[in-house]
């Protein structure tokens, strides 16, 4: 009952949206995750009629391999065909994926979809520390929720679907001792990741994976898995601990950034430093789509009036966000 109200609520907030933010409309520029747009296609390109559409991609899950890269490059080329005076960018989460999407003869950045994430939604706390650690985290095999079973002082937060029922029942079998909660809402992240000594990264891959920059904004330290998918592009040794693929080299993880030397405010200052890199170089692919385009934006000064958090994907930034920015789909 509670998913099925869930469902309508946001059914009902979405209304004719589609899943693509509007940065300009003229030119057109929109950005996407590449695999919602591929959902959405004919829609997002109907809605983008009597305009030459420069789309910008995002991945949401990792495109890391040859045959992933391409898989892209066949989907691209049905837009080219639909579309063929389209412009195609995507942006990617690790260099090894901007060298493989480049490779299949498409147009890539290293621009990481973590330093989209609005700081502003982050917040320092100072709260009393409950837990050792944190996982915030789907209930779900490729999350691999094992590797964290030698941490005795654990908080679980995550959903899942029904599918995965005899994966969450087992989970609740294996973490008696955890505490677990089914869903913190945007708002209140920073105070749930506040509670704990740090956070856990523990899948083998997926995307980049939002919660590992949002861990180092509320000023926590993490233990990480090597892994496909670029969580990694804004750690430090300093504050993030690679471990090995076992829940002993998890817990040694665990107790050295109990002992991280830096303080919350240096962890955040050093991640948002590190996301302004990848800020530029989405203003510099901006500003040359506008000058080609002949179309006068000043992208870097324009900024804060396009910049939305998530640049509102997959996630609800208010009605303002929905009526000024999220294309609609067109009747």
């Amino acid at each position: 009952m509670i998913a099925q109200s869930a469902k309508f609520i946001k059914q009902l907030l979405q209304g004719d949206a589609l899943p693509a933010y509007v940065i300009f409309r003229e030119p057109a520029v929109v950005i996407s995750y590449f695999e919602d747009f591929v959902k959405h296609r004919d829609a997002i390109l109907a809605a983008l009629s009597g305009s030459k559409p420069h789309l910008l991609f995002q991945f949401g899950w990792h495109r890391e391999t040859q045959e992933r890269a391409e898989e892209v490059a066949r989907e691209a080329a049905e837009v080219s065909r639909l579309r063929p005076e389209a412009e195609m960018i995507f942006l990617c989460n690790s260099e090894h994926e901007t060298a493989l999407i480049t490779g299949v003869g498409l147009r890539a950045a290293y621009c990481h979809q973590n330093a989209f994430l609005d700081e502003g939604h982050y917040r320092i706390y100072n709260r009393p520390i409950k837990y050792d650690a944190i996982y915030l985290a789907r209930i779900t095999p490729f999350k691999r929720h094992h590797l964290a079973l030698g941490i005795t002082s654990l908080r679980l937060i995550g959903d899942h679907s029904p599918q995965e029922a005899a994966y969450f029942a087992e989970v609740m079998r294996q973490f008696p001792h955890a505490s677990w909660k089914r869903k913190v809402f945007s708002g209140f992240v920073s105070r749930a990741i506040d509670e704990a000594h740090c956070g856990l990264c523990l899948s083998a891959e997926e995307g980049a994976m939002f919660v590992s920059a949002e861990y180092l904004l509320s000023g926590r330290p993490l233990v990480s898995t090597r892994n496909l998918g670029g969580r990694d592009a804004f750690f430090e040794p300093a504050y993030a601990y690679i471990a090995e693929d076992t829940a002993e080299s998890v817990r040694a993880g665990v107790e050295a950034m109990k002992a991280c030397a830096l303080t919350p405010a240096e962890i955040r200052q050093r991640t948002i430093e590190k996301f302004q890199p990848h800020r530029q170089r989405l203003i510099a692919i901006l500003q040359d789509i506008c000058d080609r385009a002949g179309v006068k934006h000043d992208a870097a000064a324009e900024w804060p009036s396009y910049f939305t958090h998530k640049f509102g994907l997959r996630c609800f930034n208010g009605p303002r966000v929905r009526l000024t920015r999220i294309l609609k789909r067109r009747t």
